[in-house]
């Protein structure tokens, strides 16, 4: 063989193993999954999804004949495949539950969220509606220590009718926690409730949200003693954003963003970089397509890729984490609340440069 020739190949081989490396550099992660496919009821809505402190994926959703009927559960199902492949689901709230601290069994139950603090104690808390529909529910939870296998008997942390939680909450310094809610019921506003999970009686103190337009908040903590809120605008309109100072107590003013917001619910999670991801629909009257934007400031958002856009088609709900690989989990209410999908995806996908794992 020629010199000439062995400096063709030489040269052939390596341009082989660039493009091999290019190419792993450039692959992306993206699969989706029904996780609903044991329900039997038409209706499967506001999902929850967690990454355990053992690495398995549970999420949650309530499924019923319709909104706030007296069949109504609440379900957990578990994925240890990055979630493409799912467990039994079990039933975690059941239909005619009742809280300790109240007289009346539910009536029917509805949007769950799921939240696993420093303890490495599971949390899920859910709208229990006592009489009527959402405006006659409050916030009930349990807890478990072994990641969702079983749980506690069913506690009520508000009492006051109209409450309802939609997504996580974040942990404040100490062992403090706020959960985003609203209150639908006469006033309608957006707040959070704030309290100690290793008090031994739960005090909560409740600071709301200026104005009446406001419901569903995504909570993201932003710093060791600050936290922005995005709410949805009932009716539509904008999404918008507002700060909570913990030593004050209270929020901003809240501000208008640049995304639209068709009166849905939207999810968030912080970067480490502190950048901030958001799933919502990119649409000010429909909730098609559902999307992804990030921001730097919590105000100006740069749309990234669209998780569906199927014409004639109605996805909402979303739920967002960011795992420990740095590869996020979405789960949402999907056709027209006939199942919840899961979405998994990663950095590349979104078009971003690889992120480090967040909070």
């Amino acid at each position: 063989m020629t010199r000439t020739l062995r400096d063709l190949q030489r040269a052939l081989i390596c341009a082989a193993l660039a493009f091999g490396v290019a190419s792993i550099a450039r692959a992306q992660i993206f699969t989706g999954s029904i996780v609903s496919t044991e329900a039997t009821m038409p209706m499967q809505h506001g999902s929850s999804v967690v990454e355990l402190d053992d690495g398995s994926l549970l999420v949650s959703w309530y499924s019923a004949t319709n909104e706030a009927a007296r069949d109504s559960r609440i379900f957990c199902r578990r994925s240890t495949s990055d979630g493409l492949n799912w467990g039994p689901t079990q039933i975690a709230v059941s239909p005619g539950e009742r809280a300790r601290e109240s007289w009346l069994a539910n009536k029917a139950v509805g949007n769950s969220v799921l939240f696993q603090d420093k303890e490495n104690v599971l949390w899920l808390f859910y709208a229990a509606v006592e009489a009527g529909g959402w405006s006659g529910a409050h916030v009930d939870y349990k807890t478990s220590r072994d990641r969702g296998h079983t749980w506690s008997e069913s506690h009520r942390l508000t009492t006051g009718l109209g409450d309802l939680p939609r997504n996580k909450p974040v942990e404040l310094a100490g062992c403090e926690i706020l959960l985003p809610l609203s209150h639908s019921a006469f006033r309608k506003y957006a707040y959070g409730a704030r309290w100690k999970t290793c008090a031994k009686l739960l005090q909560p103190s409740y600071p709301t949200i200026d104005g009446s337009k406001f419901s569903h908040p995504a909570f993201v903590a932003v710093g060791s003693n600050s936290v922005v809120a995005f709410v949805r605008a009932r009716g539509g309109g904008m999404l918008q954003s507002t700060f909570f100072d913990p030593d004050k107590n209270g929020w901003s003013i809240p501000q208008s963003t640049n995304l639209p917001n068709s009166d849905s619910a939207i999810d968030a999670v912080r970067l480490e970089d502190g950048r901030i991801l958001l799933a919502y629909n990119d649409h000010d009257t429909i909730r098609n397509p559902l999307s992804i934007a990030i921001s730097d400031d919590g105000t100006t958002f740069r749309k990234l890729r669209d998780i569906e856009n199927e014409p004639g088609q109605d996805f909402s709900y979303p739920s967002l984490v960011q795992a420990r690989d740095g590869t996020f989990y979405l789960t949402y209410t999907w056709h027209y609340r006939s199942a919840i999908k899961c979405a998994h995806f990663d950095a590349n996908w979104l078009g971003l440069n690889p992120v480090s794992v967040g909070q």
